[in-house]
């Protein structure tokens, strides 16, 4: 009779490690967010103690985090920052300003369409002072927020432009209407070369696949350059260097002493 108890307990003690072997590589107890479909995505899920969670755009993670539904939020610089400063998070949640990637963006175009990236090229070429001094007002949040509207598809002229308008300062929806860096570029360079520009609104992944397809001209939504996106569209020269970064809680102290990208790592290596 002991035996079978002894042989019974030591079947539940095997189920039991195993389930918790199963539960481990599936993530930990800590829940960090990001943009699905982004750097931070890839980035986030590299860490097999951490419990990845997807979200069609960073400010709605970073809800969820202030909700205590998570803990931290993996994203660009850029829009982390502008995020932080929104009005219902201001005081709430802090930027650890430390790169953790380094990346590049560059608009998308079809494979066929040599043309069309040399335009893009030779425009931000000419323009590049004008575009520089845009770019950096954008990044501040100093720059006049401009309403770009989307033009008539079915015009001769017509430049279809993919974008997922989440993600300011680079591309945001107001009302009907579209705004950030990217859309005000992309109206500067239909209106130097003639194009009708029509704004298509998408989910972040289906961008790359939509000018890939044919179904756009442009991808204009901070496309980072990787070589597997590279395999479907073509790259214009870059426009922008931009980093990962975290968002966390504002009383979280867990990175106040980190002045590294391997301090950073350390921690998120540890996080349990």
């Amino acid at each position: 009779m002991k035996k079978k108890i002894l042989i019974a307990l030591l079947v539940v003690a095997i189920i039991s490690v195993s389930v918790m072997a199963f539960a481990g590589c599936n993530g930990g107890g800590v829940n960090v967010g990001f943009q699905t479909g982004t750097t931070g995505q890839s980035y986030t899920e590299e860490y097999i103690n951490l419990t990845p969670k997807q979200y069609s755009n960073a400010t709605l993670a970073v809800q969820d985090m202030v909700n205590g539904r998570i803990q931290y939020v993996i994203t660009d610089i850029a829009p982390a920052k502008a995020i932080a400063s929104q009005d219902q998070f201001k005081g709430k949640v802090k930027v650890i300003d430390i790169s953790l990637t380094d990346e590049i963006y560059c608009f998308a175009v079809g494979k066929d369409n040599e043309t069309l990236k040399n335009q893009l090229n030779e425009f931000m070429t000419n323009k590049s002072a004008e575009l520089k001094a845009l770019q950096e007002a954008y990044i501040a949040g100093t720059n006049d927020v401009k309403k770009i509207p989307s033009g008539n598809k079915n015009a001769e002229n017509a430049l279809i432009v993919a974008t997922n308008a989440e993600f300011a300062p680079f591309e945001y929806a107001i009302g009907e209407d579209y705004a950030g860096y990217d859309m005000e570029v992309m109206q500067m360079f239909c209106q130097a070369y003639n194009y009708e520009l029509v704004i298509e609104n998408m989910d972040f992944d289906a961008v790359v696949e939509s000018v890939g397809a044919g179904k756009a001209h442009v991808g204009a939504a901070a496309l980072t350059f990787n070589e597997d996106r590279a395999k479907t569209v073509n790259f214009t020269d870059k426009y922008y260097e931009s980093t990962q970064v975290i968002i966390c809680m504002a009383d979280d102290t867990t990175f106040d002493n980190c002045k590294t990208r391997e301090d950073v790592e350390a921690i998120l290596n540890s996080l349990k």
